[in-house]
């Protein structure tokens, strides 16, 4: 697969409001830095999705996003986040639910957020944020039970840069994503998909199942296999469910 850095600069910054912002913002300005890897010490205002917050302080997280021109109007936007997913699991040596939550032992060590933007050209470029918890030993009472970290699962202080760039040589080893055939092996080896349970935006709960041909989960509502695209889930649609 295309490092981002085959066509963008590494840009690092002290502090930004969250790294997929200044990434896009770099992106659309046709004078600028060519925005390649987005890497930031601290983000004041970083998003997941469902619009949920991501705050890091300096030196606990990793927080970078990865703009990948080389993918301009892929056929497969979808792909190119779950790819990250997959190199960053196997980067981690952790696991993955689909569509892009990083874990280990069903407690989230963190997550890809994948959005397509226009270029200066009209182009759609898909920009990939990462977060990941690292040095955090004590987190806010309301997601104590389901979250965790590296330096929680193997003790350590780990830097976030060593980090990313340990990243992105994983994405250089992973194939093409021109089909969901191509990552599926890779992915295989990290997913923890089947029997995670998923709610439904009209809040029925569903069972994951496992990933179709296209990179699709399937899932089990009340007895019933149903299948979620995951352009939905991570661009967005009415029908993208929600880790219950």
């Amino acid at each position: 697969m295309k490092s981002p850095l085959c066509e963008g600069k590494w840009l690092e910054f002290d502090e930004v409001s969250s790294t997929q912002d200044q990434a896009i913002q770099l992106l659309r300005d046709p004078n600028g830095p060519k925005p390649g890897v987005v890497l930031a010490k601290r983000q004041t205002a970083g998003r997941g999705r469902f619009d949920r917050t991501w705050f890091s302080q300096p030196g606990d997280s990793l927080t970078l996003s990865l703009v990948f021109h080389a993918y301009a109007d892929h056929p497969r936007p979808w792909l190119i986040g779950m790819a990250v997913a997959a190199a960053t699991a196997a980067a981690l040596h952790c696991r993955l639910n689909w569509p892009n939550d990083l874990v280990h032992e069903r407690r989230k060590l963190g997550g890809i957020l994948t959005q397509l933007v226009a270029d200066p050209k009209g182009r759609l470029i898909p920009v990939v944020g990462v977060g990941i918890n690292l040095n955090i030993t004590e987190f806010p009472e309301e997601i104590r039970e389901t979250a965790t970290s590296l330096a929680l699962i193997r003790p350590g202080n780990y830097d976030p840069g060593v980090v990313a760039k340990s990243l992105i040589e994983r994405i250089e080893l992973l194939p093409e994503p021109d089909a969901w055939s191509d990552l599926s092996p890779v992915w295989r080896l990290f997913d923890c998909t089947p029997g995670k349970n998923y709610r439904l935006t009209d809040g029925t709960v569903a069972v994951g199942i496992g990933i179709g041909s296209e990179g699709e989960l399937i899932c089990s509502v009340q007895g019933e296999t149903q299948s979620v695209l995951a352009a939905d889930a991570l661009f967005g649609a009415d029908a993208t469910p929600k880790p219950a």
